[in-house]
Order: structure tokens, then C-alpha cells, then sequence
């Protein structure tokens, strides 16, 4: 009952907001004072959800420890959190164009607007409800390939209106989505239950995204089409990471 109540009341709020940036043709940017406001509503839809159905239930406090939980991260989950950032750079001399400085104040700039408008919004409730509650009910695998698709769902509307993902090709996109799905969702089940290590890979690889394009991949696309490969590895290697630490395949039809 619960993963039905948070899927609820997660997709109402971000269409919610969707549907007054839709409306607002000013509000189609996050980057407006129009339309933050409506970003933020839309974006924050699984946190807030999360945040509603623990208060619900009692276990509010236990949700907001998990967000800040050390303890239990092993080694490899931070190679996981900065490998999107040493992908970018091994690729680096891939890109076609040139690169274009980037300065301090606008890295940390980026680094605070994708962290507010991505992972603080969305991990509470995609790894910290969802992801927890199908781990207990499928194979972690199966499980981060539910929450990779119900995650895609959710983006779709983005492809409705002239949005910075609607750049994006949607397959490319989908992609990606179901990779990072994988490697969040491995990291998750090694880590405790910690939801730190899902909101910094889900910073880091948005972050890769963006410094892609100093980088000399103006076209988002070159960045996404190019950086498949390395991704699929990253997930191979995620679920090698949890096999080798609990012997669990991930897959229930699996005899391990």
C-alpha cells in the first residue's frame, strides 16, 4: 500500500507543477524567477511525497537519518560517486570542439543548481521509499530496474514542452536513466540503506552532464550517445561490486 500512496501523491505534486510551467510559457526555464518556483513543485515531488508518507507512518526520523548516513558507505560506493566526473574526464579528448573556461563561482553555482533541482528533490522517495520497499520484495536488480522505469515515466513530460531535456534525444535518455538506476540502486544496497551515496551519484552524473558541454560536447547528445558505453561498464561493475559483497545476483530467477 504504501509504494502506491508515495507513487500518488509523488506524480500529483510534479504534475502539478508541470502543469503551471506548461501553462506559463515564462515558466519553461528553471533558470527564471517565473519559473523556479514551479521547477522546485515539479522537481520535489518524490521528497515531498516521501517526506508526507513517513510522517504518515512513523518513520519520518528513521527517512531523515538515512539521507545523512555515513557509517555504512564501503570504499567502492565512492568510487561509484565520482566516476561520472573521471568519465567525463577520460573522455575528454573525444569531444569535437573546443573547450570554454569555466570558472570557479560557476562551477559551485552548477554544483548547488543541480543538487536543488535533482537529487535533494527526487532520492528521498525514489531509493529512500521506493527503492527500500522493492529491495525487500524482488531482487535488488529487479528492483532498481522497476524504480529506473517509474523514474523515465516521471521525466516524460519534460519531451512536452521546450525544456533543457527536451534537448535531449528520449532514447538516449532512457538509457541512461535505466543505467543510473542500476548503479544508484547498487550503491543503495551496499550502503545500509544510506540515501547519501544515491543523492551524490545522482549529483555527480548530472553534473558530468553540464561540465560536458565545457568540455567540447556542445550538443547534449554527442555527451549521451557517446558515454553509453562507459555508463554500461559502470553498471556491469556496480553489479559486480554487489555480487562479490552479497553473493545476491539481484534476479529472483537466479539461484543466487
Amino acid at each position: 500500500m504504501m509504494p502506491v500512496l508515495f507513487l500518488g501523491l509523488t506524480f500529483a505534486i510534479s504534475l502539478a507543477g508541470f502543469a503551471c510551467i506548461w501553462a506559463i510559457p515564462a515558466a519553461r526555464s528553471p533558470e527564471t524567477a517565473v519559473g523556479l518556483p514551479f521547477w522546485l513543485i515539479m522537481v520535489w515531488g518524490p521528497t515531498l511525497a516521501a517526506l508526507l508518507v513517513s510522517a504518515k507512518n512513523g518513520s519520518l526520523p528513521d527517512l531523515l537519518s538515512r539521507t545523512v548516513k555515513l557509517s555504512t558507505v564501503p570504499p567502492e560506493v565512492w568510487l561509484m560517486i565520482i566516476a561520472p566526473i573521471i568519465l567525463l574526464l577520460l573522455m575528454r579528448p573525444l569531444a569535437q570542439e573546443a573547450t570554454t573556461p569555466l570558472n570557479v563561482g560557476l562551477l559551485f553555482a552548477m554544483i548547488g543548481f543541480n543538487l536543488i533541482l535533482g537529487p535533494l528533490g527526487e532520492e528521498l522517495g525514489w531509493r529512500g521509499i521506493l527503492q527500500e520497499h522493492l529491495n525487500q520484495r524482488f531482487g535488488w536488480l529487479e528492483a532498481s530496474l522497476i524504480v529506473g522505469g517509474i523514474w523515465l515515466i516521471w521525466h516524460l513530460p519534460l519531451w512536452a514542452i521546450d525544456s533543457p531535456h527536451a534537448q535531449i534525444a528520449l532514447p538516449l535518455f532512457a538509457v541512461h536513466v535505466m543505467l543510473y538506476s542500476v548503479i544508484i540502486g547498487a550503491a543503495y544496497t551496499i550502503s545500509g540503506g544510506s540515501i547519501l551515496p544515491a543523492i551524490l551519484i545522482h549529483l555527480s552524473v548530472n553534473v558530468a552532464a553540464n561540465l560536458a558541454i565545457f568540455a567540447g560536447f556542445k550538443d547534449p547528445n554527442s555527451w549521451f550517445s557517446m558515454s553509453i558505453g562507459p555508463y554500461l561498464v559502470l553498471a556491469i561493475c556496480a553489479c559486480i561490486i554487489v555480487f562479490a559483497r552479497t553473493g545476491q545476483s539481484g534476479l529472483r530467477w537466479l539461484p543466487f
